[in-house]
């Protein structure tokens, strides 16, 4: 089992912003019914048509940790939705081993220099390709893949009796494949981008917009949903009294589950999300994510193969036997990533989190001064990455060890430092000081 003790907390050594004062943080009743997507309002977020069921999540999170860019090939995609909101998935064969990965990924179609195109990986979604091939949707045609000898063959086509689209279905004529740079237009290979937009936890990127926060969380179908809000406020220097500033609100956290059931406490199959946002109304950007994923133990997912999943999404480290027990990753604006918690990053929103839609780490925003976030970006770096697991069976040998539970967290300084600066410019403008800051009530409206 790996150590999970926290880390010293550093709240207790730092002042409360005091520009943000919002005290709400009231949360939208849980939806234990059947799973809805989440929709801010009618003119944001539509409801996009379902033509295929959706499978076990824990195979897509499965997915998620084999993901191969050097190996995986693309052999076929299918769409579903209707503009705006259609969605390609593309459909991937392990060169090596000829394995067929069972659900579509969303992501960025790559050629190949002989001619076969990879993936740039986004997300797994819970679609299988199966049933897309099943119904008739799945499109083959176009794509390279290659025998275990080397040879590139065309791939596998579906039969023609499978092709025309079920009338139930609904779905409309395919989009055009998108335009694909030729193999000598291909980039050399440089460094991964790290810039803290760049960086994702489980789909969803440290510096996304609310609504993209929201949409993103729509398409994971979680039966339990929270945002919770505040308001900015400050002391008008004329009344000495504290005022809230006018279009003040923002959403600060929002936290999403598929929980366990009621009186379960572990050998579950679980997840949860939380993600906290800037400060600034209207405005607000994503700067905090943590992602927990509980397993029941037909479903648990070996500790190596999560290892090398997490060596290979977020770098760092050679081999799975390089990682510590608790591994932090800190990206450097120079384009380079340094391991190690030297800086005690992980103190901010490391550890290992809740199966449930809780808030427990809160807004680190409404705890931290805009110099707190200074010294975390000079001295750690522009995000910061973290990983907490236990095992159901530590006592086994390495390879046989199996993973009941994981989180992984990440944390931009450098966004948390724009949105302080932003909000306290929004303060400053309305004439208010940034001291005596006291909470006020607020509401709020998203649901799912």
């Amino acid at each position: 089992m790996r150590n999970l003790s926290l880390c010293r907390a550093l709240i207790t050594k730092t002042a409360v912003l005091a520009l943000i004062v919002g005290a709400s943080a009231t949360a939208l009743a849980d939806q234990t019914g059947s799973a809805k997507p989440v929709a801010a309002d009618a003119s944001s977020l539509t409801e996009e048509p379902k033509s295929l069921p959706q499978g076990n999540f824990f195979s897509s999170v499965k997915q998620s940790l084999r993901l191969d860019p050097d190996n995986d090939l693309v052999r076929g995609h299918f769409d579903l939705g209707s503009p705006p909101n259609q969605h390609r998935y593309y459909c991937l064969v392990d060169a090596k081993s000829g394995r067929k990965e069972p659900n579509g990924v969303l992501g960025e179609p790559i050629p190949r220099k002989d001619g076969t195109v990879g993936l740039k990986s986004d997300s797994v979604s819970l679609f299988a390709c199966d049933d897309a091939e099943k119904q008739g949707m799945l499109v083959t045609s176009g794509y390279l893949l290659k025998t275990r000898s080397g040879t590139l063959v065309a791939s596998a086509t579906v039969p023609a009796a499978a092709t025309a689209t079920p009338v139930n279905a609904q779905l409309p004529p395919a989009p055009p494949a998108p335009a694909m740079p030729t193999a000598a237009a291909l980039p050399s290979a440089q460094p991964p981008e790290v810039s803290a937009d760049k960086i994702d936890v489980a789909g969803i990127k440290l510096g996304m917009s609310l609504d993209e926060v929201r949409a993103a969380l729509k398409l994971k179908q979680l039966r339990v949903y929270h945002e919770s809000s505040e308001t900015l406020s400050f002391v008008d220097p004329v009344k000495n009294a504290v005022q809230s500033l006018p279009n003040g609100r923002f959403v600060n956290v929002i936290a999403g589950a598929n929980p366990p059931a009621a009186g379960e406490t572990s050998d579950v199959d679980a997840e949860s999300y939380e993600v906290m946002f800037t400060p600034v109304p209207g405005k607000e950007r994503a700067m905090a994510i943590i992602h927990t994923v509980g397993y029941s133990a037909a479903n648990a997912v070996r500790e190596l193969t999560l290892e090398n999943g997490l060596i290979k999404k977020y770098g760092g480290f050679n081999l799975s036997q390089d990682l510590p027990e608790s591994p932090t990753w800190r990206y450097q604006s120079g384009g380079s990533v340094q391991v190690g918690d030297s800086c005690n990053g992980r103190d901010l929103v490391g550890g290992l989190g809740k199966l449930t839609a809780s808030t427990m780490h809160g807004n680190v925003a409404l705890k931290r001064t805009p110099d707190d976030f200074q010294s975390q970006l000079d001295h750690c770096g522009q995000a910061i990455v973290t990983e907490d697991h236990v095992t159901a069976n530590g006592g086994a040998l390495r390879a046989d060890r199996l993973v009941s539970r994981f989180t992984v967290s990440a944390f931009s300084p450098a966004i948390a430092l724009e949105g302080a600066n932003g909000a306290a410019r929004l303060i400053q403008s309305a004439g208010g000081t940034l001291k005596g800051a006291a909470p006020t009530k607020d509401s709020t409206k998203p649901n799912l």
